[in-house]
C-alpha cells in the first residue's frame, strides 16, 4: 500500500461495523411513493443496511419512530458504523407533514442523532435524505437568452436572504440532502420522486464504490437539474462530514429488514 492509499484510508470513515437505516414514507397523496420504496429498499439491500420502513405514520408517530430507531442503536451490543434516515413525504419550510396532516420539524429528525443523545454514533457518519416539498414556490427555469442582471423579485430576494442566513444543525459528521431549495416544491412521477429516482440510478452504478457519498449526491443533483421537464428542482446539500464516506456493497445474509412481518414493503 503506497502513501496515497494509506492517506485515503485515514481520510475515510470506517464502515466495517453494522449499517442501519430508517425510512419514513407517506403514501397518502404521494403517487411516487411505491417507486420510492422499491428504490430505497434495493439501495439498503445492495449496501448491507439493517433497515426499518414505516409507512403512513402521523407526525407524532414519525417522531417516535426516529427516537426508537436512535434508542435501538444506543442499546445495541453491536456497534453501528453508519446511519441513513430517509424521509419521503409531504412538507413545507423545515417541516415534514405526517399522514394526519400535522407537522414534524425537520430538526426533530436530525437532532436525536447528536453526540449527547446518540453517543454510539459519535464520530460516525449520519446521512439524512429529506424528500418533501419545502414551500409552494415553483421553478420554471431561466431561458438561455435571459439577461443575467435582471432584478430579482422581492420574494426571491427574501428567499435568498433566508437561505444564506440559515445555519445547518450543529451535529458533527452529518450530511443532509433536501429534494429542493427552501420555499420550493419537490417533484415526482408515477415511477418515484425525482430525487429518489436519480439517487437510485447513481448509487446503482457499478463505479459507485469508487466515489464518496457527497459526490454521488452531487451527480444525482445534476441528473435532477438536467431533466427535460417544464418545472425544475435542485437538490440542497448540507454537510458537517469530517471524512470521506465511501459505501461498499454488502449483499446476501448481511442485509436484513428488521420488520419483515410488520411493515416490510414487499417488492
Amino acid at each position: 500500500m503506497d502513501n496515497s492509499q494509506i492517506q485515503q484510508e485515514i481520510d475515510r470513515y470506517d464502515l466495517k461495523e453494522q449499517r442501519r437505516a430508517l425510512m419514513l414514507c407517506t403514501k397518502k397523496g404521494h403517487k411516487g411513493a411505491d417507486g420510492d420504496l422499491k428504490i430505497m429498499t434495493k439501495l439498503f439491500m445492495d449496501y448491507g443496511f439493517l433497515y426499518k420502513i414505516k409507512i403512513d405514520k402521523t407526525a407524532k408517530e414519525m417522531k417516535k419512530a426516529v427516537s426508537e430507531f436512535r434508542d435501538d442503536i444506543n442499546r445495541s451490543p453491536e456497534n453501528t458504523s453508519c446511519v441513513f434516515v430517509v424521509i419521503t413525504s409531504h412538507g413545507h419550510r423545515d417541516v415534514i407533514i405526517g399522514a394526519d396532516n400535522n407537522c414534524l420539524p425537520v430538526k426533530d429528525i436530525i437532532e436525536p442523532f447528536g453526540d449527547e443523545l446518540c453517543s454510539k454514533m459519535k464520530g460516525k457518519p449520519k446521512v439524512f435524505i429529506i424528500n418533501a416539498c419545502r414551500g409552494p414556490e415553483e421553478d420554471f427555469g431561466v431561458p438561455l437568452y435571459s439577461a443575467a442582471d435582471t432584478k430579482p423579485s422581492k420574494k426571491a430576494q427574501s428567499t435568498r436572504t433566508y437561505r444564506s442566513s440559515r445555519v445547518p444543525p450543529c451535529i458533527d459528521d452529518m450530511l443532509v440532502a433536501y429534494s429542493s431549495m427552501t420555499d420550493y416544491v419537490s417533484l415526482m412521477s408515477s415511477v418515484g420522486s425525482h430525487m429518489i429516482v436519480d439517487i437510485g440510478e447513481v448509487f446503482d452504478d457499478s463505479a459507485t464504490e469508487k466515489e464518496h457519498v457527497y459526490d454521488l449526491l452531487v451527480k444525482a443533483n445534476a441528473k435532477m437539474v438536467m431533466r427535460d421537464t417544464t418545472k425544475k428542482v435542485v437538490m440542497t446539500i448540507e454537510s458537517t462530514l469530517k471524512r470521506l464516506l465511501y459505501l461498499e456493497r454488502k449483499t446476501g445474509a448481511e442485509t436484513t429488514n428488521l420488520e419483515k412481518k410488520d411493515e416490510c414493503f414487499l417488492l
